[in-house]
């Protein structure tokens, strides 16, 4: 089996990574326990130019039947990128700082266990989400969030003059930010009125620092789950994120939560957009779900950000058209 790793030669190299180590020591780790079940990768580094996607495309066009992401959500993200809707199945090790879609999925974080799931876990496919044509596997958003996502990496940067930098710049974005007047297509239905502070679109049950915002989203239902965020004081805004940050929803006051196909969002003056903690642009937004683009491995059991057993594509067809009709 022609196997791909592509790693990050610097993840991990951190004292906020979960997993700890240099290059070279996470290097030798993967490759050992990669060797302990019959697999031996040619080993493709990312660079400043490449973070992922161009290397996970290259090794699929060449035929790759399993291509390794090692290293934090950043890096999975891009390799992800790369394989939609290709043949390659996806493998994770993760080294990051949050490791979000690892937690998602079930995949533990020391290198010789995800190893073991690379090597004997399920392969399953699951659902992509794409906002204004920038594909996710974790959440798309406008709003507060996505304006406040420079603070949180500027926080997520070593040293003491970037947290203190972080820490203000968005304490400023936060009080400073005004709900706006928004209108909402859900599945190309006619337009709804909302006045909110954002607008979460989630195709993952965690993101950013462990959010969870409900306990039942799943990766492989072929919808997404939206989340508006109808006029929130800034205290109530701080009690939800602390809320979820905990795997608590227990603080969820003013939210709309639908289960749809695609939305599109329209604002009455240009508000951020942002996909996988990335900035891309200002709405309007168009968001839809890929349904099965992305094949991973995955543990046989115990996947959170998967239903228990995968079902047929009429079964599939037939729990949409429950969900369409109870929304």
């Amino acid at each position: 089996m022609r196997t791909i790793l592509i790693l990050n030669p610097v993840a991990g190299n951190t004292p906020i990574a979960e997993t700890q180590g240099t290059g070279e020591t996470n290097e030798e780790a993967i490759l050992r326990g990669l060797r302990a079940y019959g697999i031996e990768p040619d080993v493709w580094y990312t660079t400043l130019e490449d973070a992922g996607e161009g290397l996970a495309k290259k090794a699929a066009d060449e035929g790759a039947e399993l291509v390794i992401a090692a290293g934090g959500d950043g890096t999975i993200h891009a390799v992800a990128a790369g394989l939609i809707e290709r043949e390659s199945t996806l493998g994770i090790i993760p080294m990051g700082t949050m490791n979000n879609l690892a937690h998602s999925l079930g995949i533990p974080l020391p290198i010789e266990a995800a190893c073991a799931i690379i090597a004997k876990g399920d392969t399953r496919a699951i659902d992509v989400g794409n906002i204004n044509g920038k594909v996710f596997t974790e959440v798309a958003g406008i709003g507060l969030e996505a304006a406040l996502f420079p603070a949180a990496e500027e926080i997520k940067s070593l040293g003491f003059i970037s947290t203190v930098r972080g820490v203000i710049q968005g304490l400023f974005t936060l009080f400073s930010f005004q709900p706006t007047k928004l209108r909402i297509s859900f599945d190309d239905k006619k337009r709804r009125p909302y006045e909110a502070i954002q607008v979460t679109t989630c195709n993952a049950p965690f993101y950013g620092p462990h959010f969870q915002v409900a306990p039942d989203i799943v990766m492989d239902d072929g919808l997404l789950d939206v989340f508006i965020y109808k006029q929130f004081s800034k205290l109530e805004y701080i009690q939800h994120a602390i809320s979820i940050s905990q795997g608590r929803r227990i603080f969820q006051p003013k939210i709309t939560h639908r289960r749809v196909k695609s939305l599109r969002i329209f604002t009455d003056h240009p508000v951020e957009v942002q996909a996988d903690g990335l900035p891309h642009g200002h709405t309007p937004a168009t968001v839809t779900i890929i349904p099965g683009a992305l094949r991973v491995r995955v543990p046989t059991i115990n996947a959170p950000g998967l239903r228990e057993e995968a079902t047929s594509p009429s079964e599939q067809e037939s729990s949409l058209l429950v969900s369409k009709q109870n929304q």
